[in-house]
């Protein structure tokens, strides 16, 4: 009836559709928490002769399909974690559902076949898929062998994509952090093909036309639920999973929801980021994004995005930033009487340090809502930014064989806070820097500012010309000898008050 296999999941006559996109609450179902002790104790010892009691008390009242999965998806989020010891000699070992709950641990097929169980009780028709994923484990290409299951379940005549281990939460380095998300239940066919590929091309759930080959799946970008969550979607141009250039690389981001703001970075292979190599300009309905590299290694075009008004406190922190600077600030607020010592504990036992890689991680628990207030009380406290930037989507780059990268000096200007917050679009010239004794012309298109200057010291403006014809300011400039290093360009919007917005680098 199960699956027996054992797949390494990449950590994250039928009719052929898929349910309408935000079926499902974002929100924990509560009733995960209020299984009955006779049931809760027996579940995890007994677990054939108890599966069908824990079903039938969490998809009671449940007057539909959708609900009753969403409260069996969540039970397994709440108490399966990823079973890391499939990175030993030894493995993970049997995936069959009932070892699956005696373990409470489990790889991508354990989960699979422990949710087949549960609709098999709720009497529920659904289907495990086996196939490839692009996960934080993805080499760039396809194994032989397929390395990830997931879940389709029947609602009427439509068939709705799941995948519960990549709901579950992640693995660093070879520990689990737990954190319930929703990103992986209620995408449509031709969002989850950006991650899944399955064995069988009818389990696409996509038509004739748009069915993905296995070159086809290896060459798109890897897009996880939130990137469509945060409604964005790439311009005409969609970049591939890796991309090689022979100079600027661009591209647009687009955003079909208000109060989302998106952050684009380039980084090392060992995470570290590549200052000044990310420009974009504002368009309609988003961004167009420019990126060069330095050199001929391989880079990574990370994307983020965030909502305003959406607090978010920091997914970690380094070991010594913890344990040296944010735990003793947090003691101090309690001796100062800012903060109880309830929630002082609630703060340190939020935080699972994983030796790997030297990072304190925030461990989730959406129903702990007593836990979540004392965090984000303590990080308010400590001025901790809780606005974090979510990973949406990451693309590898790298110069081609005719192209040995833009090299040491800044490849675009800097650009500043203010910059973020306008509605630039056009700057020129894109040359992160620029050399003294030269004259120069400068041009920056903006419906956000009536007064542009370079800003050379103390009180020294030189101010922009505003074009009454294009309306863009523009500047021919001799570039003094005794320029500084930094030549930054100031705006204001009501001639008074000025702020920076980009800087160019002088030689």
């Amino acid at each position: 009836m199960f699956l027996k296999k054992n797949f390494v999941v990449a950590i994250s006559a039928l009719l052929f559709f898929s349910v309408p996109h935000g079926l499902f609450s974002a929100a924990m179902n509560s009733r995960v928490r209020l299984v009955p002790k006779n049931i809760a104790e027996r579940i995890f010892v007994t677990p054939e002769e108890t599966l069908p009691e824990l079903v039938a008390f969490l998809v009671s009242g449940s007057a539909d399909v959708s609900s009753k999965t969403k409260v069996m998806h969540d039970w397994i989020c709440d108490n399966i974690a990823y079973d890391t010891d499939v990175f030993t000699e030894e493995g993970a070992g049997s995936q069959d559902y009932e070892t699956v709950l005696k373990k409470r641990r489990a790889v991508c097929v354990g989960y699979a076949n422990l949710f087949a169980a549960m609709c098999y009780y709720a009497k529920i028709e659904q289907k495990i898929i086996p196939g490839w994923s692009k996960g934080a484990f993805y080499p760039g290409y396809l194994r032989d062998e397929s390395d990830h299951a997931w879940n389709a379940v029947k609602m009427g005549n439509k068939w709705q994509l799941i995948d519960i281990t990549w709901d579950a939460g992640y693995v660093e380095g070879r520990t689990f952090i737990k954190r319930y998300t929703t990103q992986w239940l209620s995408l449509s066919p031709a969002q989850f093909i950006y991650s899944h590929l399955p064995e069988e091309s009818r389990w696409q759930l996509l038509g004739e036309k748009e069915i993905r080959t296995g070159e086809k799946f290896v060459e798109e970008p890897y897009l996880p639920g939130l990137f469509f969550e945060y409604g964005l979607k790439f311009g005409k141009e969609e970049p591939k999973y890796t991309n090689k250039i022979g100079g600027i690389f661009s591209f647009d981001l687009l955003n079909s929801k208000g109060g989302v703001m998106t952050m684009c970075k380039l980084r090392k292979k060992d995470g570290g980021i590549v200052d000044d190599s990310v420009w974009y300009e504002n368009i309609g309905g988003g961004k167009r994004l420019f990126v060069d590299v330095p050199d001929g290694g391989e880079y990574r075009i990370a994307l983020a995005a965030r909502s305003d008004g959406k607090p978010m406190n920091p997914p970690y922190f380094s070991r010594a930033e913890f344990e040296s600077g944010v735990l003793p600030a947090a003691r101090a607020l309690l001796s100062k009487k800012k903060i109880t010592a309830a929630e002082l504990e609630k703060f340190e036992s939020s935080y699972v340090l994983v030796e790997d890689n030297g990072r304190y991680y925030y461990a989730d628990d959406p129903l702990d809502t007593v836990r979540i207030n004392a965090v984000t009380k303590i990080l308010k406290a400590l001025e901790r930014n809780t606005s974090n930037y979510e990973n949406v989507a990451t693309l590898s780059v790298r110069a081609d064989e005719t192209y040995g990268g833009y090299g040491d000096a800044p490849r675009f200007p800097q650009m500043f806070r203010g910059y973020d917050r306008t509605s630039l679009f056009r700057v020129s010239p894109l040359a992160g820097k620029v050399k003294r004794g030269t004259r120069q012309s400068f041009s920056v298109e903006s419906k956000s500012f009536t007064k542009i200057a370079f800003v050379l010291g103390g009180n020294d403006f030189v101010f922009f010309g505003k074009n009454p014809k294009t309306g863009a300011f523009t500047l021919d400039f001799d570039i003094p000898q005794d320029c500084p290093d930094n030549l930054e360009v100031y705006a204001s919007k009501d001639g008074k008050q000025f702020e920076a917005i980009i800087s160019y680098s002088v030689y």
